[in-house]
C-alpha cells in the first residue's frame, strides 16, 4: 500500500474537489457509457433498487443504473459536475457521506468508481458507506491496484501516480479494510474501461517523454474516436456485502 505525504488537509481538499472542472471527461462520454455498461452486467437486474453512486461526477453511471432498473441518486462535491448530472434528471447530494449517514438515508447498493483513491480517509469513509449500505445490500468499487504485476514493473513510471491518488491499495489491503469497517468481500476481478484512440496515445504521451513525439505521430494517423477496451490488470472491481 502506497500513501502521499504529507497530505493535504481535508478542508483544502474538499475545497479542491468542489472547484474541480473537466472538460476532457465530457468529451469522452460515449466511452463512459460504454465502461459503465459493461460494469453494470455484474451487478444483476435492477428491479427497483435503490443506489447510491458515490463520485457520480457528471451522472454518466446514474444514467446507465436507471437504465437498468436502479432508482440511483448521486453524492457528487465537484459543482461543475453535480449540475451536469443534476440536469440528467438525478438526485445529487453535494455534501460528503457522514451527512446522508446523519440524515439516516440508506440503499440497496452504493457504488464507487475509481474515488477510494481520493478519500482523505478511506477508512472512516467506507465505514460511512457501510451504514449507509442495506443489510444484504453491497458495494462496487473500482480503484488502481498498487500490487498488480504493470505497477510492480513500471515502478515510479507508472502513470496511475499522480497528485490526485492519496491512497494506493492493493487487492489485500482493499479487501482487509472493507472486512475491518464490516463488510464481506464476495468478489474480486479485474476493471476494463473503455476510452478513445486518442485519450490512451495522450496518457501515454504524458506517461512517457521519450516516447511522446513517436505517439503524437500515430495520434495524427488513428482516427480518434476508435473505442479500445483498455485493461493491463491494474484496474480491480470489488464487491463486497454487508451481512
Amino acid at each position: 500500500m502506497l500513501f502521499q505525504w504529507p497530505m493535504r488537509s481535508a478542508e483544502a481538499l474538499l475545497q479542491a474537489y468542489g472547484d474541480v472542472e473537466d472538460p476532457l471527461y465530457v468529451a469522452e462520454k460515449d466511452n463512459r457509457y460504454r465502461t459503465f455498461r459493461r460494469v453494470l452486467k455484474q451487478m444483476g437486474p435492477g428491479q427497483g433498487r435503490t443506489l447510491l453512486d458515490v463520485g457520480a461526477y457528471c451522472g454518466y453511471f446514474l444514467d446507465v443504473a436507471r437504465e437498468g432498473g436502479f432508482r440511483p441518486e448521486g453524492l457528487e462535491l465537484s459543482r461543475w459536475a453535480a449540475e451536469h448530472a443534476r440536469a440528467l434528471g438525478f438526485t445529487v447530494h453535494g455534501r460528503p457521506l457522514r451527512e446522508l449517514v446523519a440524515r439516516g438515508n440508506t440503499y440497496d447498493v452504493v457504488t464507487l468508481w475509481d474515488v477510494v483513491e481520493h478519500f482523505a480517509d478511506p477508512r472512516e469513509e467506507l465505514a460511512m458507506a457501510f451504514q449507509l449500505v442495506r443489510p444484504g445490500g453491497r458495494i462496487y468499487l473500482s480503484t488502481i491496484d498498487v500490487s498488480s504485476l504493470v505497477a510492480r514493473l513500471l515502478g515510479g513510471q507508472w502513470p496511475w501516480l499522480m497528485d490526485m491518488h492519496l491512497f494506493y491499495f492493493g487487492r489485500a489491503t482493499l479487501s482487509m479494510l472493507l472486512e475491518e469497517v464490516g463488510f464481506r468481500v464476495v468478489g474480486v476481478r479485474t476493471y476494463t474501461h473503455i476510452i478513445s484512440a486518442d485519450y490512451l496515445l495522450r496518457k501515454l504521451a504524458a506517461s512517457f517523454h521519450p516516447a511522446a513525439p513517436v505517439l503524437g505521430g500515430l495520434r495524427r494517423l488513428v482516427p480518434h474516436r476508435w473505442s479500445v477496451p483498455f485493461n493491463l490488470g491494474d484496474n480491480m472491481l470489488m464487491t463486497a456485502e454487508r451481512p
